[in-house]
């Protein structure tokens, strides 16, 4: 039987909305209990904008749990949702999504199992816009192949159909190259409300005390997955050749599939008493980590935008990054951080004198004014309140046909 129709084509931005924000992915990407989750981030800012929004974040069922409900404000909750999955894609069971929502924004990359929630949407009358990260599998080989060719013959066609946000101009002049009418760039953002604000505040040096560090070392750092995408082996070579001519130490926080091979690389070092390694810090202490370093590295060639690169520039620590899409955005015309082209130049980068406080504070200032919600939050709203897209001659996923 065919449901009620919704009232979103007759709201306007700023009129209350029941929104639901879904992200499917499994691989780590809004991991429960880390620090900056994106889709945390942007349902907040949707909630202090006036709206009722639910968050659907699938999880790895790995054997008998239920649906767990988190209340994360007075109108945002989230739900935590066991699911099926091929790689890092989750299979939601569209059984658990409100049918009366006015609009939804997925996380949605390369995922291959959306087009059943488009034909969700479609059904019950919700506007559904994509937030696109990436438009090709990171894997290679044979399993990268297969879920590009999936993507194409499926998730694209549906991309095609209606507006979709892209979080870079790199990924959004591919989508338009693949047959996407309608894109928009809005960034991702930090979710200032989990941030130490008054860091500066404390005692540095008994905060570098914590980590079995002295209030005089020059501090390397990096947080994230230890896993080959990271490079964190490649890390402790690099810092390796820094401390043959610079005193310093190297703290490294995060794990995975690479965790007992950087142990053992650790073990074996030259420096091994100057490498601290911590497994995992409990999200309201993660700031310590920042507020002890004096630079960040990140080796991820990959990187799609990078939430711990933002969360360091927030802290006033120096970053040096491998070009890569997310880095070759954030860190543009931000004094007192470098892009690299290769692992010579992030040595050389940490080798040479560091940056004035002045530089980095100037940075940390731009990364509040640019790197909050408010611009994804303001476009998905627009788009949510949308008809067809008038400009693009285009229809949106209201004007497809009945899945």
């Amino acid at each position: 039987m065919e449901v009620e129709k919704s009232e979103v084509k007759n709201k306007t931005v700023g009129e209350y909305m029941k929104l639901g924000i879904i992200c499917t992915m499994i691989n780590g990407f809004g991991r429960r209990g880390y620090y900056n989750t994106q889709e945390i981030g942007l349902g907040r800012e949707l909630e202090r904008q006036g709206h009722e929004v639910t968050i659907y974040k699938c999880v790895k069922k790995t054997g008998g749990e239920s649906i767990e409900r988190v209340k994360l404000g007075n109108t945002l909750s989230i739900l935590y949702i066991p699911v099926s999955s091929f790689g890092a894609h989750g299979c939601l069971d569209t059984a658990v999504l409100s049918t009366d929502l006015d609009a939804v924004l997925c996380f949605a990359d390369n995922q291959i199992f959306l087009p059943h929630i488009y034909r969700f949407c479609a059904r019950h009358e919700i506007r559904m816009v994509p937030y696109i990260g990436r438009t090709h599998s990171s894997s290679g080989g044979v399993h990268g192949f297969a879920m590009n060719t999936l993507f194409h013959l499926g998730t694209l066609r549906w991309f095609r159909r209606g507006p979709a946000i892209s979080k870079i101009e790199e990924v959004r002049q591919e989508l338009l190259q693949l047959g996407v009418k309608d894109v928009k760039v809005a960034p991702v953002g930090l979710d200032f409300s989990v941030m130490k604000s008054d860091f500066a505040a404390y005692d540095r040096a008994a905060l570098r005390r914590e980590f079995g560090l002295l209030p005089e070392d020059m501090v390397i750092c990096t947080v994230g997955r230890m896993g080959p995408e990271k490079n964190p082996l490649d890390l402790v070579e690099i810092y390796q050749q820094v401390r043959e001519q610079k005193p310093c130490k190297l703290l490294l926080v995060g794990e995975g599939t690479q965790s007992e091979d950087l142990k053992t690389k650790i073990a074996a070092s030259k420096w091994k008493s100057d490498i601290v390694l911590i497994d995992r810090i409990p999200n309201d202490q993660i700031w310590k980590v920042y507020a002890t370093a004096d630079y960040f590295v990140n080796l991820c060639r990959t990187e799609i935008f990078g939430m711990a690169i933002l969360e360091a520039m927030y802290y006033g620590v120096s970053v040096a990054a491998l070009a890569a899409p997310g880095p070759s955005v954030t860190l543009r015309d931000m004094p007192g951080h470098k892009l690299c082209s290769s692992y010579e130049e992030i040595r050389d980068w940490l080798l040479a004198e560091h940056p004035a406080q002045e530089q980095l504070r100037e940075s940390a200032a731009r990364t509040v004014q640019l790197y909050n919600w408010k611009p994804c939050a303001d476009t998905f709203l627009s788009m949510a309140v949308g008809g067809t897209n008038e400009h693009s001659g285009h229809h949106n996923i209201l004007s497809s046909s009945r899945a």
